[in-house]
């Protein structure tokens, strides 16, 4: 297996875009699963001779040479998804930042989607466009036309308060209630609540929750933080105390925090820099 991750060259696409890599998997090397947990991105994967078969939270990836194109966006689940890896695999995945694919569409992004993995076809030109780039060869013309083609495609995203309640939802100082928030900006909880729903396919605490997960993550692995105790990864989080910080992952992965960080593998793939392996 060949997992590269790179974050945008062109500046255009950094206020939306995270960053999108490359899978690869030679027929002959061995079959691989892992565990994808919940998190804030909205996340478009595209393959070629490729067949999928879903279950509930699970999705198989088989590679087979009968010319099939396949484009999944995920962007609102909130268990983990099993992914299992078989045969020859070619893969490009890009990862949106929370409100960043709406940028590129012309409906909100609920209209895209229904369920934890659906097909996306945003655009007339999009299958083509996309097959095109995963028969490229030469790396850096794929690189190239992948950030052309999102940049083709961008209108903008303007909203009355979306993207400052996303702002103080991730600002580390803030621990604002979901009422408050809709205080400060001006609105219901109802309200904010349906916006949050066509935007981003998620509630405000759900977001709110996933957000502080991924936090946690960020804190213990990219830092390199193993020892700390769960009592001071909890307070620095502002999370409420340590058992909230339990239920919480428990919630979002079915397992302990003490369970979840012993079968983290550390990899050396930029922001891709952790591999679940049961």
């Amino acid at each position: 297996m060949n997992l590269r991750f790179y974050k945008p060259k062109n500046k255009l696409l950094h206020p939306y875009m995270e960053g999108y890599y490359f899978l690869s998997k030679k027929e002959s090397e061995p079959s691989f699963e892992y565990l994808t947990f919940p998190n804030n991105f909205s996340i478009i994967s595209v393959y070629q001779d490729t067949e999928l078969t879903f279950s509930e939270n699970k999705v198989v990836i088989n590679g087979k040479k009968n010319g099939a194109f396949s484009s999944d966006l995920i962007c609102h689940y909130k268990k983990p998804i099993q992914v299992v890896c078989k045969g020859e695999l070619n893969e490009i995945t890009f990862y949106f930042k929370p409100l960043g694919l709406n940028a590129f569409l012309d409906k909100p992004l609920s209209n895209f989607t229904n369920d934890f993995f659906c097909n996306f076809i945003p655009f007339e030109d999009y299958v083509a466009v996309m097959q095109s780039i995963l028969e490229e060869r030469n790396f850096e013309k794929q690189k190239d036309s992948i950030e052309n083609y999102w940049i083709s495609k961008l209108v903008g995203f303007k909203h009355p308060f979306l993207n400052q309640v996303i702002d103080d939802l991730t600002n580390v100082n803030n621990d604002y209630s979901i009422a408050e928030l809709a205080e400060k900006h001006k609105t219901s909880r109802q309200n904010l609540s349906k916006h949050f729903e066509m935007h981003l396919c998620k509630t405000p605490s759900d977001f709110k929750k996933i957000h502080r997960f991924r936090e946690a993550l960020k804190t213990k692995i990219d830092k390199k933080k193993s020892e700390e105790n769960l009592t001071a990864l909890s307070n620095d989080l502002l999370f409420y105390d340590q058992s909230h910080l339990i239920k919480d992952f428990k919630s979002l992965t079915g397992m302990t925090p003490k369970t979840f960080f012993k079968n983290i593998s550390p990899q050396e793939n930029g922001e891709i820099n952790w591999l679940y392996t049961q």
